[in-house]
Protein backbone atom coordinates (compact mmCIF):
# COMPACT_ATOMS: atom_id res chain seq x y z
CA UNK A 1 0.00 0.00 0.00
CA UNK A 2 1.58 3.46 -1.06
CA UNK A 3 2.84 5.80 2.21
CA UNK A 4 3.09 9.05 2.00
CA UNK A 5 6.41 10.76 3.08
CA UNK A 6 6.31 12.95 5.78
CA UNK A 7 7.92 15.96 3.52
CA UNK A 8 6.28 17.15 0.36
CA UNK A 9 9.50 18.89 -0.42
CA UNK A 10 13.09 18.05 0.05
CA UNK A 11 14.25 21.01 1.45
CA UNK A 12 18.41 19.69 2.09
CA UNK A 13 18.93 19.70 -1.44
CA UNK A 14 18.37 23.37 -2.78
CA UNK A 15 18.76 23.23 -6.90
CA UNK A 16 18.41 26.30 -8.79
CA UNK A 17 15.61 25.91 -11.48
CA UNK A 18 17.44 26.79 -14.04
CA UNK A 19 20.47 25.37 -13.92
CA UNK A 20 21.72 23.50 -16.66
CA UNK A 21 21.32 19.62 -15.70
CA UNK A 22 17.38 20.84 -14.85
CA UNK A 23 17.03 23.03 -18.25
CA UNK A 24 18.31 19.73 -20.03
CA UNK A 25 15.62 17.17 -18.49
CA UNK A 26 12.98 20.21 -18.90
CA UNK A 27 14.28 20.01 -22.97
CA UNK A 28 13.81 16.19 -22.64
CA UNK A 29 10.82 15.78 -20.99
CA UNK A 30 8.65 18.94 -22.64
CA UNK A 31 9.64 18.38 -26.56
CA UNK A 32 7.98 15.05 -26.48
CA UNK A 33 4.52 17.09 -25.52
CA UNK A 34 5.87 20.08 -28.36
CA UNK A 35 5.40 17.48 -30.89
CA UNK A 36 2.30 15.56 -29.48
CA UNK A 37 0.28 19.43 -29.62
CA UNK A 38 0.77 19.10 -33.23
CA UNK A 39 -1.56 15.57 -33.13
CA UNK A 40 -3.98 17.10 -30.86
CA UNK A 41 -4.33 20.24 -32.41
CA UNK A 42 -5.16 18.43 -35.88
CA UNK A 43 -7.70 16.19 -34.11
CA UNK A 44 -9.42 18.47 -31.57
CA UNK A 45 -9.06 21.90 -32.88
CA UNK A 46 -9.38 21.37 -36.53
CA UNK A 47 -10.56 17.80 -37.00
CA UNK A 48 -13.85 18.69 -38.56
CA UNK A 49 -12.57 20.69 -41.31
CA UNK A 50 -9.98 18.80 -41.88
CA UNK A 51 -12.78 15.98 -42.69
CA UNK A 52 -15.05 18.00 -44.31
CA UNK A 53 -12.31 18.68 -47.11
CA UNK A 54 -11.87 14.92 -47.83
CA UNK A 55 -15.97 15.16 -47.99
CA UNK A 56 -16.94 13.34 -44.56
CA UNK A 57 -19.30 15.70 -43.60
CA UNK A 58 -21.22 13.26 -41.33
CA UNK A 59 -20.84 14.61 -37.77
CA UNK A 60 -21.92 10.74 -36.38
CA UNK A 61 -18.84 9.38 -38.02
CA UNK A 62 -16.45 12.10 -37.26
CA UNK A 63 -17.45 11.67 -33.23
CA UNK A 64 -17.55 7.95 -33.64
CA UNK A 65 -13.71 8.25 -35.39
CA UNK A 66 -12.80 10.36 -32.57
CA UNK A 67 -14.19 8.29 -29.90
CA UNK A 68 -12.49 5.26 -31.07
CA UNK A 69 -8.84 7.13 -31.24
CA UNK A 70 -9.40 8.14 -27.60
CA UNK A 71 -10.28 4.97 -26.21
CA UNK A 72 -7.39 3.39 -28.41
CA UNK A 73 -5.01 5.97 -27.15
CA UNK A 74 -6.47 5.00 -23.76
CA UNK A 75 -5.60 1.49 -24.41
CA UNK A 76 -2.35 2.31 -25.36
CA UNK A 77 -1.54 4.07 -22.43
CA UNK A 78 -1.88 1.34 -20.51
CA UNK A 79 -0.69 -1.58 -22.03
CA UNK A 80 2.48 1.04 -22.36
CA UNK A 81 3.19 2.34 -18.93
CA UNK A 82 2.36 -2.02 -17.52
CA UNK A 83 5.10 -2.74 -20.13
CA UNK A 84 7.86 -0.18 -19.45
CA UNK A 85 7.32 -0.51 -15.59
CA UNK A 86 8.40 -4.50 -16.10
CA UNK A 87 11.32 -3.75 -19.24
CA UNK A 88 14.74 -3.55 -18.57
CA UNK A 89 16.86 -3.87 -21.33
CA UNK A 90 20.40 -2.06 -22.53
CA UNK A 91 18.70 0.85 -23.68
CA UNK A 92 16.72 1.28 -20.37
CA UNK A 93 13.43 0.68 -19.58
CA UNK A 94 11.62 3.81 -21.38
CA UNK A 95 13.09 4.86 -24.00
CA UNK A 96 12.21 1.49 -26.30
CA UNK A 97 8.43 1.87 -26.14
CA UNK A 98 8.93 5.42 -26.10
CA UNK A 99 10.84 5.38 -30.07
CA UNK A 100 8.82 2.67 -31.08
CA UNK A 101 5.20 4.19 -30.01
CA UNK A 102 5.97 7.28 -30.87
CA UNK A 103 7.51 6.23 -34.62
CA UNK A 104 5.01 3.79 -35.58
CA UNK A 105 2.45 6.19 -34.61
CA UNK A 106 3.82 8.67 -36.56
CA UNK A 107 4.34 6.42 -39.55
CA UNK A 108 0.78 5.89 -39.57
CA UNK A 109 -0.32 9.14 -39.84
CA UNK A 110 1.89 10.01 -43.07
CA UNK A 111 -0.78 7.35 -44.80
CA UNK A 112 -3.73 9.42 -44.18
CA UNK A 113 -3.11 11.44 -47.38
CA UNK A 114 -3.99 8.35 -49.38
CA UNK A 115 -7.73 8.39 -48.46
CA UNK A 116 -8.55 10.68 -51.44
CA UNK A 117 -6.86 8.44 -53.65
CA UNK A 118 -9.56 5.47 -52.80
CA UNK A 119 -12.32 7.11 -55.25
CA UNK A 120 -15.83 7.20 -54.38
CA UNK A 121 -16.42 4.84 -52.05
CA UNK A 122 -17.06 6.17 -48.65
CA UNK A 123 -17.24 3.01 -46.95
CA UNK A 124 -14.19 2.15 -47.84
CA UNK A 125 -13.00 5.02 -47.16
CA UNK A 126 -14.03 5.32 -43.65
CA UNK A 127 -13.08 1.98 -43.14
CA UNK A 128 -9.32 2.76 -44.20
CA UNK A 129 -9.24 5.88 -41.95
CA UNK A 130 -10.46 3.61 -38.77
CA UNK A 131 -7.67 1.34 -40.00
CA UNK A 132 -5.18 3.93 -39.34
CA UNK A 133 -6.23 5.82 -36.54
CA UNK A 134 -7.24 2.87 -33.91
CA UNK A 135 -3.44 1.21 -34.04
CA UNK A 136 -1.33 5.36 -34.52
CA UNK A 137 -3.38 6.02 -31.33
CA UNK A 138 -2.90 2.63 -29.59
CA UNK A 139 0.73 2.89 -30.24
CA UNK A 140 0.64 7.01 -28.99
CA UNK A 141 -0.55 5.84 -25.94
CA UNK A 142 2.33 3.45 -25.67
CA UNK A 143 5.25 5.35 -26.00
CA UNK A 144 2.31 7.83 -23.86
CA UNK A 145 2.70 6.39 -20.08
CA UNK A 146 6.42 5.80 -20.23
CA UNK A 147 7.08 9.60 -21.65
CA UNK A 148 4.71 10.72 -18.86
CA UNK A 149 7.17 8.68 -16.37
CA UNK A 150 9.77 10.75 -17.34
CA UNK A 151 8.76 13.11 -14.64
CA UNK A 152 8.79 10.69 -11.58
CA UNK A 153 12.40 9.34 -13.20
CA UNK A 154 14.18 12.12 -13.52
CA UNK A 155 13.05 14.80 -11.42
CA UNK A 156 13.51 14.78 -7.66
CA UNK A 157 10.16 16.15 -5.98
CA UNK A 158 10.85 19.58 -5.84
CA UNK A 159 11.78 19.97 -9.27
CA UNK A 160 8.62 18.43 -10.46
CA UNK A 161 6.99 21.51 -10.93
CA UNK A 162 9.19 23.31 -12.80
CA UNK A 163 9.29 19.93 -14.84
CA UNK A 164 5.12 20.41 -15.40
CA UNK A 165 5.47 23.97 -16.14
CA UNK A 166 8.01 23.44 -18.98
CA UNK A 167 5.76 20.86 -20.05
CA UNK A 168 3.42 23.01 -20.54
CA UNK A 169 4.72 25.79 -21.84
CA UNK A 170 6.45 23.34 -24.85
CA UNK A 171 2.96 22.35 -25.62
CA UNK A 172 1.21 25.54 -25.69
CA UNK A 173 4.11 26.71 -27.81
CA UNK A 174 3.49 23.67 -30.09
CA UNK A 175 -0.20 24.08 -30.16
CA UNK A 176 -0.36 28.00 -31.09
CA UNK A 177 2.96 26.76 -33.95
CA UNK A 178 0.08 24.22 -35.35
CA UNK A 179 -3.32 26.21 -35.16
CA UNK A 180 -1.37 28.60 -37.00
CA UNK A 181 0.14 26.22 -39.65
CA UNK A 182 -3.19 24.25 -39.90
CA UNK A 183 -5.36 27.03 -40.41
CA UNK A 184 -3.65 28.46 -43.20
CA UNK A 185 -3.56 25.36 -44.84
CA UNK A 186 -7.41 24.09 -44.45
CA UNK A 187 -7.92 27.95 -46.07
CA UNK A 188 -5.35 27.14 -48.74
CA UNK A 189 -7.54 23.53 -49.41
CA UNK A 190 -4.45 21.51 -48.33
CA UNK A 191 -5.39 20.15 -45.22
CA UNK A 192 -4.09 16.81 -46.26
CA UNK A 193 -0.58 18.07 -45.64
CA UNK A 194 -1.72 18.75 -41.62
CA UNK A 195 -0.97 14.79 -41.22
CA UNK A 196 2.65 14.76 -42.71
CA UNK A 197 3.18 17.74 -40.98
CA UNK A 198 2.24 16.12 -37.92
CA UNK A 199 3.44 12.88 -38.36
CA UNK A 200 7.33 14.42 -38.97
CA UNK A 201 6.73 16.83 -36.34
CA UNK A 202 5.63 14.26 -33.67
CA UNK A 203 7.83 11.71 -34.78
CA UNK A 204 10.90 14.40 -34.52
CA UNK A 205 9.98 15.43 -30.82
CA UNK A 206 9.64 11.14 -30.07
CA UNK A 207 13.75 10.76 -31.65
CA UNK A 208 14.72 13.91 -29.92
CA UNK A 209 13.54 13.16 -26.63
CA UNK A 210 14.81 9.15 -27.12
CA UNK A 211 18.36 10.58 -27.70
CA UNK A 212 18.33 13.53 -24.95
CA UNK A 213 16.89 10.57 -22.18
CA UNK A 214 18.71 8.80 -19.47
CA UNK A 215 18.71 5.38 -20.83
CA UNK A 216 19.00 3.30 -17.34
CA UNK A 217 17.66 0.58 -15.95
CA UNK A 218 16.26 1.08 -12.13
CA UNK A 219 18.02 -0.49 -9.51
CA UNK A 220 15.45 -2.94 -8.45
CA UNK A 221 13.54 -5.79 -9.96
CA UNK A 222 10.46 -5.30 -11.81
CA UNK A 223 7.54 -5.23 -9.65
CA UNK A 224 5.49 -6.00 -11.80
CA UNK A 225 4.76 -8.26 -15.15
CA UNK A 226 3.25 -7.51 -18.39
CA UNK A 227 0.01 -9.94 -17.77
CA UNK A 228 -1.05 -6.98 -14.88
CA UNK A 229 -2.24 -5.27 -17.54
CA UNK A 230 -5.14 -8.01 -17.20
CA UNK A 231 -5.52 -6.69 -13.73
CA UNK A 232 -5.35 -3.25 -13.69
CA UNK A 233 -7.84 -2.36 -10.79
CA UNK A 234 -6.72 -5.03 -8.57
CA UNK A 235 -2.78 -3.50 -9.16
CA UNK A 236 -4.20 -0.09 -8.56
CA UNK A 237 -5.83 -0.72 -5.18
CA UNK A 238 -3.05 -3.09 -4.20
CA UNK A 239 -0.10 -0.37 -4.99
CA UNK A 240 -2.27 2.52 -4.76
CA UNK A 241 -5.09 1.98 -1.95
CA UNK A 242 -7.19 4.76 -1.35
CA UNK A 243 -5.30 7.92 -2.13
CA UNK A 244 -4.40 6.84 -5.83
CA UNK A 245 -8.61 6.44 -5.79
CA UNK A 246 -9.50 9.71 -4.44
CA UNK A 247 -6.56 11.17 -6.67
CA UNK A 248 -7.86 9.59 -9.83
CA UNK A 249 -11.35 10.70 -9.24
CA UNK A 250 -9.50 14.01 -8.63
CA UNK A 251 -8.19 14.14 -12.13
CA UNK A 252 -11.53 13.28 -13.77
CA UNK A 253 -13.42 16.26 -11.69
CA UNK A 254 -10.34 18.42 -13.11
CA UNK A 255 -10.59 17.30 -16.77
CA UNK A 256 -14.10 17.22 -17.16
CA UNK A 257 -14.26 21.16 -15.52
CA UNK A 258 -11.00 22.16 -17.45
CA UNK A 259 -12.38 20.87 -20.88
CA UNK A 260 -15.62 22.70 -21.11
CA UNK A 261 -14.00 25.74 -20.16
CA UNK A 262 -11.35 25.19 -23.22
CA UNK A 263 -13.78 24.02 -25.61
CA UNK A 264 -16.42 26.96 -24.90
CA UNK A 265 -14.74 30.20 -24.01
CA UNK A 266 -14.11 31.33 -26.96
CA UNK A 267 -17.50 30.55 -29.00
CA UNK A 268 -19.36 32.32 -25.25
CA UNK A 269 -17.81 35.23 -25.95
CA UNK A 270 -18.74 35.29 -29.84
CA UNK A 271 -22.31 34.50 -29.33
CA UNK A 272 -23.30 36.24 -25.71
CA UNK A 273 -21.50 39.44 -26.77
CA UNK A 274 -21.38 39.16 -31.03
CA UNK A 275 -17.61 39.95 -30.85
CA UNK A 276 -15.01 38.22 -34.12
CA UNK A 277 -13.39 35.47 -33.56
CA UNK A 278 -9.95 36.59 -33.63
CA UNK A 279 -10.84 39.12 -30.41
CA UNK A 280 -12.22 36.60 -28.64
CA UNK A 281 -9.36 34.10 -28.83
CA UNK A 282 -6.81 37.39 -28.32
CA UNK A 283 -8.67 38.39 -24.95
CA UNK A 284 -9.80 34.99 -23.52
CA UNK A 285 -6.61 32.27 -24.93
CA UNK A 286 -4.01 34.65 -25.82
CA UNK A 287 -4.29 37.23 -23.00
CA UNK A 288 -4.11 34.19 -20.48
CA UNK A 289 -1.03 33.22 -21.98
CA UNK A 290 0.39 35.98 -21.31
CA UNK A 291 -0.74 36.07 -17.63
CA UNK A 292 0.49 32.51 -17.17
CA UNK A 293 4.11 33.27 -18.08
CA UNK A 294 4.15 36.63 -15.51
CA UNK A 295 2.99 34.24 -13.16
CA UNK A 296 5.51 31.23 -13.83
CA UNK A 297 8.39 32.25 -11.23
CA UNK A 298 5.87 32.87 -8.67
CA UNK A 299 3.83 30.12 -8.93
CA UNK A 300 6.64 27.22 -9.53
CA UNK A 301 8.25 28.83 -6.01
CA UNK A 302 4.70 28.95 -3.66
CA UNK A 303 3.54 25.18 -4.96
CA UNK A 304 7.10 24.17 -3.89
CA UNK A 305 6.96 25.94 -0.55
CA UNK A 306 3.12 24.89 0.66
CA UNK A 307 2.99 21.45 -1.33
CA UNK A 308 1.13 20.16 -3.99
CA UNK A 309 -1.67 19.35 -2.44
CA UNK A 310 -2.30 22.40 -0.47
CA UNK A 311 -1.78 23.65 -3.81
CA UNK A 312 -3.75 21.85 -5.98
CA UNK A 313 -6.80 22.57 -3.91
CA UNK A 314 -5.82 26.63 -4.23
CA UNK A 315 -5.82 25.41 -7.93
CA UNK A 316 -9.33 24.20 -7.74
CA UNK A 317 -10.15 27.12 -6.09
CA UNK A 318 -8.76 29.51 -7.90
CA UNK A 319 -10.26 27.53 -10.86
CA UNK A 320 -13.94 27.20 -9.71
CA UNK A 321 -13.69 30.85 -9.24
CA UNK A 322 -12.82 31.12 -12.86
CA UNK A 323 -15.45 29.18 -14.39
CA UNK A 324 -18.39 31.05 -11.87
CA UNK A 325 -16.67 34.36 -13.11
CA UNK A 326 -17.26 33.40 -16.79
CA UNK A 327 -20.97 32.02 -16.22
CA UNK A 328 -21.93 35.37 -14.26
CA UNK A 329 -20.37 37.44 -16.95
CA UNK A 330 -22.49 40.16 -18.29
CA UNK A 331 -20.27 42.94 -20.20
CA UNK A 332 -17.25 41.53 -22.54
CA UNK A 333 -14.96 44.16 -20.67
CA UNK A 334 -15.07 42.04 -17.58
CA UNK A 335 -12.94 39.12 -19.34
CA UNK A 336 -9.63 41.02 -19.05
CA UNK A 337 -9.45 40.22 -15.16
CA UNK A 338 -11.09 37.11 -15.34
CA UNK A 339 -8.84 35.92 -17.66
CA UNK A 340 -5.92 36.78 -14.81
CA UNK A 341 -7.58 34.39 -12.26
CA UNK A 342 -7.76 32.21 -14.95
CA UNK A 343 -4.60 32.38 -16.00
CA UNK A 344 -3.62 31.62 -12.66
CA UNK A 345 -5.96 28.36 -11.88
CA UNK A 346 -4.99 27.38 -15.16
CA UNK A 347 -1.01 27.07 -14.88
CA UNK A 348 -1.53 25.44 -11.40
CA UNK A 349 -3.48 22.83 -12.66
CA UNK A 350 -2.02 21.82 -15.81
CA UNK A 351 1.78 21.77 -13.53
CA UNK A 352 -0.10 19.57 -10.78
CA UNK A 353 -1.97 17.61 -12.99
CA UNK A 354 1.55 16.27 -14.13
CA UNK A 355 3.88 16.57 -10.66
CA UNK A 356 1.10 15.34 -7.86
CA UNK A 357 0.80 12.22 -9.88
CA UNK A 358 4.47 11.61 -10.26
CA UNK A 359 5.18 12.33 -6.43
CA UNK A 360 3.12 9.47 -5.02
CA UNK A 361 3.40 7.17 -8.00
CA UNK A 362 4.34 3.77 -6.47
CA UNK A 363 7.94 2.87 -7.14
CA UNK A 364 8.38 0.54 -9.97
CA UNK A 365 4.64 1.23 -11.18
CA UNK A 366 5.55 4.79 -12.18
CA UNK A 367 4.29 4.53 -16.13
CA UNK A 368 1.21 2.50 -15.39
CA UNK A 369 0.32 4.57 -12.63
CA UNK A 370 0.77 7.86 -14.60
CA UNK A 371 -0.98 6.04 -17.48
CA UNK A 372 -3.99 5.42 -15.58
CA UNK A 373 -3.92 9.16 -14.20
CA UNK A 374 -4.41 10.37 -17.71
CA UNK A 375 -6.82 7.70 -18.90
CA UNK A 376 -8.93 8.66 -16.07
CA UNK A 377 -8.52 12.17 -17.33
CA UNK A 378 -9.13 11.37 -20.60
CA UNK A 379 -12.25 9.41 -21.01
CA UNK A 380 -14.62 11.88 -19.09
CA UNK A 381 -14.18 14.35 -21.49
CA UNK A 382 -16.69 12.87 -24.43
CA UNK A 383 -18.78 12.77 -21.18
CA UNK A 384 -18.25 16.53 -20.52
CA UNK A 385 -18.98 17.50 -24.66
CA UNK A 386 -22.05 15.20 -24.04
CA UNK A 387 -23.34 17.20 -21.84
CA UNK A 388 -22.18 20.76 -23.12
CA UNK A 389 -24.32 20.16 -26.23
CA UNK A 390 -26.90 19.37 -24.12
CA UNK A 391 -27.07 22.25 -22.25
CA UNK A 392 -26.40 24.48 -25.34
CA UNK A 393 -29.06 23.33 -27.32
CA UNK A 394 -31.28 26.55 -28.37
CA UNK A 395 -29.71 28.98 -25.90
CA UNK A 396 -25.97 29.12 -26.79
CA UNK A 397 -26.98 33.19 -27.08
CA UNK A 398 -27.63 33.06 -23.40
CA UNK A 399 -26.44 35.59 -21.28
CA UNK A 400 -27.75 35.22 -18.11
CA UNK A 401 -28.35 31.97 -15.00
CA UNK A 402 -31.70 33.18 -15.24
CA UNK A 403 -32.49 31.15 -17.56
CA UNK A 404 -31.53 27.53 -17.84
CA UNK A 405 -29.26 27.11 -20.84
CA UNK A 406 -26.56 28.40 -22.74
CA UNK A 407 -22.79 28.92 -22.10
CA UNK A 408 -23.03 30.42 -18.39
CA UNK A 409 -24.63 26.86 -17.13
CA UNK A 410 -21.86 25.54 -18.87
CA UNK A 411 -19.55 27.25 -17.03
CA UNK A 412 -21.63 26.95 -13.92
CA UNK A 413 -21.31 23.21 -13.98
CA UNK A 414 -17.35 23.24 -14.97
CA UNK A 415 -17.25 25.42 -11.72
CA UNK A 416 -18.87 22.76 -9.46
CA UNK A 417 -17.30 20.35 -10.76
CA UNK A 418 -13.93 22.20 -9.79
CA UNK A 419 -15.21 23.04 -6.35
CA UNK A 420 -16.00 19.06 -5.86
CA UNK A 421 -12.42 18.24 -6.22
CA UNK A 422 -11.23 20.09 -2.78
CA UNK A 423 -13.16 17.35 -1.33
CA UNK A 424 -10.91 14.79 -2.64
CA UNK A 425 -7.86 16.59 -2.17
CA UNK A 426 -9.23 17.13 1.47
CA UNK A 427 -9.38 13.14 2.27
CA UNK A 428 -5.84 12.77 0.26
CA UNK A 429 -4.57 15.60 2.47
CA UNK A 430 -6.12 14.27 5.77
CA UNK A 431 -4.77 10.39 4.70
CA UNK A 432 -1.54 11.85 4.23
CA UNK A 433 -1.51 13.07 8.11
CA UNK A 434 -2.95 9.87 9.47
CA UNK A 435 -0.24 7.91 7.48
CA UNK A 436 2.75 10.50 9.16
CA UNK A 437 0.85 9.91 12.83
CA UNK A 438 1.02 6.37 12.37
CA UNK A 439 5.06 6.28 11.09
CA UNK A 440 5.92 8.28 14.04
CA UNK A 441 3.70 6.06 16.26
CA UNK A 442 5.71 2.62 15.21
CA UNK A 443 8.71 2.06 17.36
CA UNK A 444 11.84 1.57 15.63
CA UNK A 445 13.69 -1.60 16.54
CA UNK A 446 17.16 -0.73 18.42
Amino acid sequence: MLEFKTEDVDKRKPNSLFSRRLLRLYLTTSIFSFGYNFVTTAEYVNFRQIMIQIELTSSTKISILLMCSLFALCLGTIIGGTISDSLRTRFGHRAPLILLGGLVGSLLFLLIPLVPLLGNNWNLKYAFLLLIFIPAHIFIGIAFAPWLALVSDLFKKEERIGAGVAINILSAIGAAIAVLIFSRLIESGLSWIIWIITGLIFGSSVIITVLLMPKNNPDYEPIGKTKDILKIPAVIWKYGGKPWILLLLTSTFWAFSSHLVETGIVDSLIERFSISDTKASLTSNILMGVYIVILLVPVILMINRIGKIRASILASIFYGIFCMLLSTMIQFQSIYYIVLIGGLGNIMLSTLQIALPADIAPRGREASFMGVFFVFGSIVKPFATLIQGVVLEGSESNISLSQFGGYPWVFLIAGISSFCSIFLLLLIMNKRKSDIKENIAVPTNM
